[in-house]
């Protein structure tokens, strides 16, 4: 590995969700400004939108669900959004854009985005030219469980990836993230030992739901993985994830799609490992898979990976999410290289933490370029239960 700057978490400490979100966008208000116009104009590539007015229009349906979800996280994102001298709906495209690409015209035409139902119009999602995806894993290790996942992204997004620390000065609450300049945060652990990551999948019954940052933050904030698996189940959502979720005690993968949310594995004494398709027969038809996915081969990849060095510990995990075996559609993906095209997917970075230590590996970019750093919550009150 070569020698890199730490990729240290930046850390925000204010007690009032408002003003911390203010800090975070005056902090980065150039790379938010330029990152939502990133994720804007791939939106509009890869969604049903006619236009730029339409998809602001939609991404202002999901503010009156994410104030009625979190009124602190609904205002932290509203902070951002002053911050970064933005639009909030500029911020929601930044923290959404994988879900909203799912979500059809027609729910602006529809019953009130609180209403259950909603337009079952079937959306042609322009993705066949999306071949990338994260790859998760779960390992329930030597006496010390480990959660990870790759992130991978279109490559454009790699030099807006952050690590963050929210601690308010005030009560006992500590949250790192892997996250982008702008965004709430995409996985994480929290003071309590719980952490919690997330695979895209793309869904045919998209919806207007709760902005999919905000609900990772909210998990997080849960005093365990089944009161977050809970959570999880009762929040409308708006197009499809794998979550993965561990408390080192008990953990759960959930399947959801745009509308229905799956159960599909169970169990902290064993390994789980997910990419960017369903096991859920149900799922499976509320999910639009792109031809050129590499989600089935990275799973016969992680899969074949497991066996051979059956990681026990979170820099073993990062090893193996590092691997470049099938280059560069690998684990560790590289396909951006191949085709030329900086928009491609590739992996943008990695989080790994393990359960007993309270401790993080987490870094940008390639993980055989990039060294981890190391990430040791400071509030840490989690640990095994055997």
């Amino acid at each position: 590995m070569t020698t890199s700057t730490p990729f240290d978490p930046v850390l925000f400490d204010q007690d009032d969700p408002a003003r911390r979100g203010e800090a975070h966008g005056e902090m980065w208000r150039a790379e938010i400004r330029e990152l939502a116009e990133i994720r804007a104009a791939l939106a509009l590539k890869k969604g049903s939108f006619k236009d730029r007015g339409q998809l602001d229009a939609i991404a202002r349906l999901h503010l009156p669900l994410l104030d009625n979800f979190s009124a602190p996280l609904a205002a932290e994102l509203r902070g951002i959004a002053r911050g970064a001298a933005v639009a909030p709906e500029a911020v929601v495209v930044l923290n959404h854009y994988t879900d909203l690409r799912d979500v059809p015209p027609s729910v602006l035409e529809g019953p009130c985005p609180e209403d259950p139902v909603v337009s079952d119009t079937f959306h042609d999602l322009n993705t066949a030219d999306d071949p990338g995806g994260c790859t998760a894993v779960y390992l329930p290790g030597q006496g010390a469980p480990v959660l990870g996942q790759t992130w991978d992204m279109h490559g454009t997004a790699e030099p807006y990836v952050r690590a963050i620390r929210i601690k308010p000065r005030g009560g006992d609450d500590e949250v790192v993230c892997f996250t982008l300049t702008g965004c709430l945060g995409m996985t994480g652990v929290s003071a309590r030992g719980v952490a919690v990551t997330i695979n895209n999948l793309s869904s045919t019954d998209g919806q207007v739901g709760v902005v999919w940052p905000a609900l990772v933050r909210a998990m997080l904030a849960c005093a365990g993985a089944r009161e977050a698996r809970d959570l999880l189940l009762r929040t409308r959502l708006s197009s499809g994830h794998h979550y993965m979720i561990a408390d080192g005690r008990e953990f759960f993968g959930v399947e959801t799609s745009g509308q229905l949310k799956v159960v599909t594995q169970h169990g902290a004494r064993a390994a789980h490992l997910h990419t960017n398709h369903c096991f859920d027969p149900v799922l499976r038809r509320h999910e639009a898979v792109p031809k050129a996915s590499t989600s089935f081969r990275r799973m016969e990849l992680a899969t074949t990976l497991y066996v051979q060095q059956r990681p026990q510990d979170a820099r073993a995990l990062w090893t193996m999410l590092s691997s470049h075996e099938g280059y560069p559609r690998s684990v560790c993906s590289h396909i951006d290289d191949a085709g030329g095209d900086p928009s491609a997917s590739r992996t943008c970075g990695r989080m790994i933490v393990d359960l007993t230590r309270g401790e993080v590996l987490v870094g940008r970019g390639c993980g055989q370029v990039e060294p981890p750093t190391v990430v040791k919550l400071d509030r840490w009150r989690g640990g095994h239960v055997p």
